[in-house]
């Protein structure tokens, strides 16, 4: 079958009247009578999809103009399936360009969004839908999960007789790595990230959960937004902060000015507080990057880890002295 024919069959179980379709990055843009949409492949469940769409339409009452609704299909599932069980979802679209992440403009802009964001995602109303599901795991119970795991790998690379790049540059740094993530949850747990944790979750407070720069589009010069909100869920909101600054840190090599730009602007906007200062810290502390690593190196074919993971744990390395210093401005 061709990719556009299956496109117009999926298409042909909504409501819907076509007027052009055209790929996107993974996905379909589609012109329809309803206003522009995009429909995309989906690997969640639907109880997910109908709490992320109750977020968003919580959002568009408090003016947020670009929520990416899920459509119904005509028989009121908000998933659709093609014939190989492939499932896939249409939603509202809203075009632009993504964020630039060497561009201090953008970059100023996406953290503006973030923290206007975060004012329309306190949802107390939403709580009586407040399940497991929808509510992130404890940070410490995931430090030390994640801690686990790096052991566990090391464990496994250590008896390995003969090893690749990937795993000797592991080896011989894993100490040093090792020892900043047991640090960090050391100084989580005598943090005041507990209070914070209680009082954001009570209030009704959610992440986007996804907050980087795939998910952050500009309209012309001043017109920023984010989309897919398929992982938001009741957390602390800095976990949006903390993610969009790491992937900023790590494409500007760890530079000091813009990682203290991005929390002044995000600060002016919404105080930090101590508590959230500690919890900014702790986040940035835990060596994040090399435990993704070593978690993707784990789930592969172990005899062949691809030579992408070792030049990015090359550049992780390289970037250590950086972020250190970084880390030691924030104490």
């Amino acid at each position: 079958m061709e990719v556009n024919e299956k496109c117009l069959k999926l298409l042909e179980q909504y409501e819907i009247e076509v007027t052009g379709t055209r790929r996107g990055r993974g996905s379909y843009i589609c012109e329809t009578n309803l206003g522009k949409k995009l429909l995309a492949d989906y690997t969640g469940s639907e109880k997910r999809l109908r709490f992320v769409n109750s977020v968003l339409q919580e959002l568009q009452k408090r003016d947020y103009a670009y929520a990416d609704l899920v459509m119904e299909n005509r028989e009121g599932h908000l998933i659709c399936t093609d014939r190989d069980e492939n499932s896939c979802v249409l939603k509202d679209w809203h075009e632009g360009r993504e964020c630039d992440t060497r561009n201090p403009q953008d970059i100023e802009q996406a953290v503006h969004c973030l923290a206007g964001l975060h004012r329309r995602l306190c949802l107390p109303a939403l709580l009586s839908q407040m399940d497991e599901t929808f509510c992130a795991q404890e940070l410490g119970a995931e430090m030390e999960r994640h801690n686990r795991e790096l052991h566990k790998i090391y464990s496994f690379i250590r008896k390995r007789k003969q090893k690749n790049e990937f795993e000797i540059l592991f080896l011989k740094y894993y100490t040093m790595f090792f020892e900043q993530a047991k640090e960090a949850l050391e100084y989580l747990k005598n943090s005041g990230y507990d209070r914070l944790r209680e009082r954001c979750i009570a209030g009704g407070q959610l992440c986007h959960g996804n907050y980087n720069q795939h998910n952050i589009w500009f309209q012309g010069k001043h017109q920023v937004f984010a989309g897919n909100f398929e992982r938001c869920r009741f957390d602390v909101p800095l976990t949006d902060l903390y993610q969009f600054l790491r992937k900023i840190m790590e494409k500007q090599d760890w530079n000091p000015d813009i990682g203290h730009h991005i929390l002044k602007w995000y600060d002016h906007e919404r105080p930090l507080g101590c508590e959230g200062w500690e919890y900014m810290y702790a986040r940035l502390l835990y060596p994040e990057k090399f435990w993704k690593l070593a978690n993707q190196y784990y789930g592969q074919n172990k005899a062949c880890t691809p030579w992408r993971n070792a030049e990015k744990l090359k550049t992780l390395i390289q970037q250590q002295n950086a972020r250190n210093s970084f880390l030691k401005s924030l104490e």
